[in-house]
């Protein structure tokens, strides 16, 4: 029996709101290596097939070592056999083409059959109301080449480190060779990043809503789906595509997941150990179903209610068999779709295979359902497909929807040699499809969990099922107060450091040690030497240990962390303190933990290369050159069976979300974000929806990256973006950034709960408003900035000319500088407006912290507030002339200077714009009201 009283979903005397609205599915596409499209996805389930399941193709890893090979031979899968080369269909320049990666190339192609299949572009609602959301797991192939020739540059120049004589003209040759056979290319950085797929797609098809990627392990799907179906019903979007991808294109994801248990099972066996994993990429185009009906569009399926449900696991990434869990999820999907659980008579479930998982989750519906005569049908397509990890929720959500369509259920292929988990009135349709009961209403429930100790429920049902008259919640506008913060940014460990630092004008930009930047091996004054860097100076962590005594981590998993996983932990226990959590856990709160990163960390892609220098060694062989590799690469080349259980939680960028629930006992909801550099308020956007919406009742959220490193040096040097000197944000000048590490971490709650519980406000959150540029993948364009700006203050409910400061995204070059201040020109000027807007940009004293760069100018934003002053942003040169400045007017604040309390409040503003065109505008106010409000209901708005 399960107990559903361990876990509380809403808030007290509040209800989830995750659904204001029932959500219609009104596009599909499934690409899979058996089925190439929805229609051959669908006959492949109501026919019962199997994909064929092969051993990894041999031209995706063409050269690895014997070990590595041996360990592969008796792995299989379903795997793609070919590779993707549709560039010149999505118009992708030939000089970028091998910068591109696999997964986005599949991507592309799931979202234009999904718009075909939705009617596109006739049945879509305004370009500026359509957001995409992508889920994907592990690094892309893009990414792995560029950490291989980036290593080969570093293992030559270790290998000629101890050979006698001028080696200068052996290496030059060992980067040409590694430029012809890898590419090279200013779009490499960008190729690499998740972000860059929804961007991408957006551009593609000229939506200018939100683009942003998310991963949360095999629970990518649902977190996904969570984030469209929060702007749907938030008021933030008419449409979103959401889209998830599951591929394999290193050695390392495969090895890890085979720890796991991953292995040749299938899904309510007895015995099993796990489904064999697969690759694939769905897609699903949302709409409010009022707008649905309205448009006329065909609706597989309405999505009536989203729930979930964690426990934390002190070791780490496992799957518990928690059938509590699943109860729980099930259990508020069904009481917000407000059906009786019976009323499912079918459930599609998208189960990784283990058998634990299957006896828990047959436990959870026998609880709920509470009378065992009446039959229910259970199905899992991972039986047909595999496990397609990242995509396996969307592949049940598509499955269901499908049999919804069709009114028939698919079937499960039988397993030879397993048997089924025998419950009473349990059908599982082996072998066998059939109509769905005329008896039936047409309601089913979609399942899933995933590795993080997440569960989640999904009722969907046909249209026919669901009144013409839905009654809709007006999506609230609550301001959402910031209660704790934390940070750490270059020289600064903590936020009393970082206060200090820009209080005195402190310059945490400096030359970079030989430790960071090898000389030798990478520095050239010359900027078209290839893989090399130009740049000497950034804002590199001085902090190289970390005190991981306090939490309850296992050694072993503690000695391979990443150091962006060590880094988020350490910022949000000291914003956890600082909310002071040790006091307030008597109140039991639904949580969630929500990072903004680079969704493949640093460890991934280095472990990923040392499991590949095999490649390096085969690319040389023959040559005079093989030597420089032979020596190195066999010394410090991974072998498989240094791949353990903890590898993978070693790596998950969500793993940081992850780590830092199970180390403070929040039971939250991890999930990864990344929207290049403007991830940070990524991040923050989907908190605040989540937050108005009642789905959480405490999110803590920010960002971390360290893009200090050889890697991302030689990558930015390819784009041109770096400083040659130090970044000087609005000067004459202005050539680039130079980068910086950090994160920062914010505690958030609904303002009406934090002035009730005597919380500690720093500001309020009072509007977010997000855009995509559509026009480019890398140069700014005004008008979408000044889009997401308009977007902010609608939810706000006051004029711009109340601002009195930006903290701008300012990185420092001429262009973006100047397309910035044009794009606050555009929306700040208004006649009601008394004095100049003040603006500034921390990045001139900690450089740009990519991901982290949101949560840098917040926090810097956030003290300002707090403390009335206004730190300077360091001017190194002079001003540039051509800075739109006077229209406003605007003045770059150079100096620290007071910020006097004006009639009510203090109001600032952050903005954070990423490669790819995705733009952010968050707005703030102070809060001196020190009563509560009785509840939120004076922040809701139609």
């Amino acid at each position: 029996m399960t107990d559903a009283s361990l876990f509380s979903t809403a808030s007290p005397g509040s209800h989830d709101q995750t659904l204001r609205e029932p959500v219609a599915i009104v596009g599909i596409a499934c690409i899979t290596p058996s089925a190439q499209d929805t229609e051959s996805f669908w006959r492949l389930l109501e026919q019962g097939e199997h994909a064929p399941l092969r051993a990894m193709p041999a031209h995706r890893i063409p050269q690895t070592s014997a070990a590595a090979r041996a360990h592969l031979d008796a792995w299989r899968g379903s795997f793609f056999t070919e590779a993707e080369s549709d560039f010149k269909r999505f118009r992708i320049p030939p000089a970028y083409r091998k910068s591109v990666s696999q997964m986005m190339l599949l991507q592309l192609r799931a979202a234009e059959q999904c718009l075909r299949d939705a009617g596109y572009p006739d049945k879509l609602p305004s370009l500026d109301d359509t957001d995409v959301y992508s889920g994907s797991c592990f690094c892309f192939d893009s990414a792995l080449n560029n950490a291989l020739k980036v290593e080969g540059v570093r293992l030559a120049y270790e290998a000629a480190e101890q050979r006698s004589g001028d080696c200068e003209a052996d290496l030059d040759a060992i980067r040409e060779r590694l430029r012809e056979h890898f590419g090279l290319s200013s779009h490499d950085r960008v190729g690499e990043m998740a972000s860059s797929i929804p961007a991408r797609i957006a551009s593609h098809f000229g939506f200018r809503g939100r683009a942003q990627a998310l991963e949360s392990a095999d629970a990518t799907s649902y977190v996904v789906l969570e984030a469209a179906l929060l702007a749907l019903s938030g008021g933030q979007t008419k449409a979103a595509l959401v889209i998830a991808g599951q591929r394999y294109d290193s050695l390392l994801p495969a090895l890890a997941l085979e720890k796991k248990g991953f292995a040749s099972g299938a899904p309510f066996t007895a015995n099993s150990p796990g489904a064999p994993l697969a690759e694939g990429a769905t897609a699903l185009l949302l709409k409010k179903l009022s707008d649905a009906r309205r448009d006329g569009d065909r609706i597989y399926s309405v999505i009536r209610g989203a729930a979930s449900a964690r426990r934390d696991s002190p070791s780490g990434y496992r799957y518990g068999g928690d059938a509590a869990l699943k109860y729980q999820a099930a259990a508020e999907a069904c009481r917000q779709a407000n059906i009786d659980p019976a009323k499912q008579g079918y459930i599609e479930c998208a189960l990784p295979g283990h058998v634990e998982e299957s006896k828990a989750l047959l436990t959870a519906l026998a609880d709920l359902r509470h009378d065992d005569k009446v039959s229910l049908r259970l199905r899992s397509c991972v039986a047909n497909l595999g496990y397609a990890f990242a995509s396996a929720g969307l592949n049940a959500i598509a499955a269901a929807s499908l049999a919804l369509r069709h009114g028939r259920l698919p079937a499960m292929p039988q397993v030879d040699g397993q048997e089924l988990l025998l419950r009473q009135n349990i059908d599982y349709g082996a072998g066998r499809s059939e109509s769905w009961p005329q008896t039936d209403e047409r309601i089913a429930g979609v399942c899933g969990g995933g590795l993080s100790g997440v569960s989640w429920h999904l009722v969907l049902s046909s249209p026919d099922a669901v009144s013409a008259d839905v009654e809709t919640i007006p999506a609230s506008q609550e301001p959402i107060a910031i209660v704790g913060v934390g940070g750490s940014f270059g020289p600064w460990r903590d936020v009393a450091a970082i206060r200090a630092g820009l209080w005195d004008s402190a310059d945490g930009v400096q030359l970079l040690p030989e430790s960071v930047l090898p000389h030798r091996a990478f520095f050239s004054a010359d900027a078209s030497r290839p893989l090399s860097c130009y740049a000497q100076y950034g804002a590199a962590l001085e902090q190289s240990e970390f005190d991981l005594s306090p939490y309850k981590i296992f050694p072993r998993r503690a000695a391979g962390m990443d150091k962006a996983q060590k880094l988020g932990l350490q910022s949000a226990a000291e914003a956890l303190a600082d909310y002071g959590l040790s006091r307030k856990r008597q109140r039991q709160e639904a949580a969630a933990v929500c990072i903004a990163s680079n969704l493949n960390l640093g460890r991934e892609r280095a472990l990923s290369a040392a499991l590949h220098y095999a490649q390096l060694q085969t690319l040389f062989a023959g040559s005079p050159l093989a030597a420089y590799f032979q020596d190195a690469s066999e010394k410090q080349q991974l072998s498989p069976d240094e791949v353990d259980h903890f590898t993978l939680d070693s790596f998950s960028a969500s793993g940081i979300a992850a780590l830092i629930s199970n180390c403070f006992q929040l039971n939250a909801a991890p999930a990864a974000v990344e929207a290049a550099c403007a991830s940070s308020l990524a991040a923050l956007h989907n908190s605040v929806l989540a937050l108005r919406s009642h789905r959480y009742d405490l999110v803590l959220a920010g960002g971390v990256e360290l893009p200090v490193n050889i890697r991302d040096l030689t990558l930015c040097s390819a784009q041109m973006m770096l400083s040659q000197h130090k970044i000087a944000p609005f000067a004459v000048d202005a050539d680039g950034f130079s980068p910086g590490d950090g994160a920062g971490m914010f505690v958030l709650k609904r303002l009406s709960d934090a002035l009730r519980d005597g919380d500690s406000i720093y500001a309020a959150i009072t509007g977010v408003g997000a855009s995509c540029d559509a026009r480019s993948m890398t140069a700014p364009d005004p008008q979408g900035q000044a889009l997401a700006m308009r977007k902010a203050f609608v939810q706000a409910g006051y004029s711009p000319a109340r601002v009195e400061y930006v903290e701008t995204h300012g990185t420092g070059t001429r262009l973006g500088d100047i397309a910035e201040l044009t794009a606050l020109n555009e929306v700040y000027r208004t006649q009601e407006r008394r004095g100049s807007l003040k603006v500034g940009s921390i990045k001139s004293n900690i450089g740009h912290t990519f991901a982290a760069a949101g949560s840098a100018g917040l926090l810097k934003t956030l003290l300002a507030i707090r403390y009335g002053d206004i730190p300077a942003t360091l001017l190194r040169r002079e001003m540039n002339p051509e800075l739109p400045l006077a229209e406003i007017p605007t003045e770059p604040v150079t100096a620290l200077q007071p910020w006097p309390l004006g009639e009510d409040a203090r109001y600032a503003a952050v903005s954070s714009f990423g490669t790819g065109g995705v733009n952010y505008h968050l707005l703030l106010k102070s809060v001196t009201d020190t009563h509560a409000a009785p509840d939120d209901s004076q922040y809701t708005a139609n």
